[in-house]
């Protein structure tokens, strides 16, 4: 089983489990939250390959189970395995996430829109092969994850996104940890 099937699983499981009596969520009603991460994306859908990626997700919580958050992502090559192509991603997206309430841990589900601003980067131009131009398009993403309580303060969170781009940007999978600093409770 690849890790792909691996982490579906496990996300599916932590949904599974959800039940709204069993915990409280460590999401709090009008709070704010900012969360920087470290990615890797991979399974992109022309082969390109895996990369890392760092990124910045601001939230709001209305409710201890709903938000929204904003989130901007950078994939610093998806063609690392091509010497001759740098290929960048960067993304932007709006998302609503929904917190389940559960004992010790809380898992969320997501879904957005945004833009994904794809950047190939050819070093010797070949006349022969086609080389996708750079293109800001538009994408929207689903996934989860789940967030843990280290402080008052700090959770560490784990999230898996699948983003779907309308034309040349290569579709994509995300997995990424990060620490969410409370800003205002």
């Amino acid at each position: 089983m690849n890790l792909l099937h691996r982490l579906i699983g496990a996300s599916v499981v932590c949904v599974g489990i959800a039940s709204p009596a069993a915990g409280q969520s460590v999401a709090e009603p009008r709070t704010a939250t900012v969360t920087p991460f470290l990615s890797t994306t991979f399974g992109t859908s022309q082969g390109l390959g895996s990369s890392l990626g760092l990124g910045v997700a601001a939230g709001y919580d209305w409710t201890s189970n709903l938000g929204a958050e904003l989130e901007l992502g950078h994939v610093f090559d998806v063609a690392g395995h091509d010497d001759n192509l740098d290929h960048s991603l960067t993304t932007f997206g709006a998302n609503a996430v929904y917190h389940f309430d559960v004992l010790r841990v809380t898992p969320y589900a997501t879904a957005g829109l945004g833009w994904v601003r794809s950047n190939p980067d050819v070093k010797v131009i070949d006349p022969l092969a086609l080389t996708a131009p750079s293109s800001t398009e538009i994408a929207w993403n689903f996934g989860g994850g789940v967030k843990y309580s280290i402080n008052d303060r700090l959770l560490v969170r784990a999230d898996l996104r699948r983003f779907q781009v309308t034309d040349l940007a290569p579709d994509h999978w995300r997995v990424y940890g990060g620490v969410t600093f409370w800003v205002r409770r």
